[in-house]
């Protein structure tokens, strides 16, 4: 008893203050409400409405192709690479029997802690190793093999737009945010206040006796300088924004390193193409004669 006794004393105690806090600041609520719910609410400049619809169109889109390029340029988790490799023992098995099934089993196992840094180097890493398990004399063995090195190479391009997409987009777009448009939100949220400042200034005046008409004026006339200057910086910041030429310069190098990254993709699958091919072709006409 005496234990509960002092629990709900010392919670009794805690509530107070939080409770009197919360009173008060209800009251004070509801004070504003009664102020302002007559009072004349300024209007924004249209210049300024416009130009943070247009600011907050590039704030967002900035915001996207950051996190959407970070995971772009991510090396792929240890779960897709289980995956992978899960999918070339299940061929390996149909292929080699449950002895070559369990070698790629142990592989696996053995390659959990070493996740690749690209899915490219995933993909060469499971091929080199089945093609060695199936065997180089075989016609799959072979064209994993050939397929396995040529992936290796397209993957450490794919390091190299990586590196190139990060320093060069990611890295001055994250900036970006984290300056200059913090700058504007802050520069947004000083024009909220002053607005409400210069609200709650004009409903005073509205509501002033004569004796204290002269100082509800000046108030307002201060707060009406203060809203002026706060609306003039947030426009000139968030314009800094919208008309910046470098989220235009960032783009063009993210397209270059795409474009090389392919280019030199395509140059290497285009010279293993034509000999996967011709394996396939032998293949398909070796079995086609077995089978008359």
């Amino acid at each position: 008893m005496d234990s509960f006794s002092k629990f709900t004393q010392n919670v009794s105690t805690n509530w107070s203050p939080f409770a009197e806090k919360v009173g008060k600041s209800f009251t004070q609520y509801k004070q504003a409400k009664k102020l302002t719910s007559n009072a004349e609410v300024t209007e924004l400049p249209t210049d300024y409405v416009v130009l943070e619809q247009r600011y907050e169109a590039v704030r967002h889109a900035t915001q996207s192709l950051v996190r959407l390029t970070r995971s772009y340029t991510a090396p792929p988790t240890n779960f897709d690479v289980q995956a992978l490799q899960q999918q070339f023992t299940t061929l390996t098995s149909k292929i080699g029997g449950k002895r070559d099934a369990e070698a790629v089993a142990a592989a696996q196992r053995r390659e959990e802690t070493s996740v690749p840094n690209t899915v490219q180097h995933a993909i060469a890493r499971a091929s080199l190793d089945v093609s060695e398990r199936v065997g180089l004399e075989e016609p799959l063995g072979a064209a994993l093999f050939k397929f396995g090195s040529i992936e290796e190479k397209v993957g450490n391009e794919k390091i190299k737009q990586d590196r190139c997409i990060h320093a060069k987009f990611i890295e001055p777009m994250a900036a970006t945010l984290e300056s200059g448009v913090a700058l504007a939100q802050n520069a947004r949220k000083e024009v909220a206040s002053a607005r409400l400042t210069l609200d709650a200034a004009k409903a005073v005046f509205n509501s002033a006796k004569p004796v204290h008409a002269d100082a509800a004026r000046r108030d307002v006339e201060s707060a009406e300088d203060h809203f002026v200057t706060v609306v003039e910086e947030a426009m000139r910041l968030m314009r800094a924004i919208v008309e910046s030429p470098a989220p235009l310069r960032h783009l063009s190098d993210f397209v270059a390193a795409q474009l090389a990254f392919h280019k030199e993709a395509a140059a290497l699958l285009e010279d293993l193409a034509p000999e996967i091919e011709e394996i396939q072709v032998t293949q398909e006409a070796l079995y086609r004669h077995e089978n008359k």
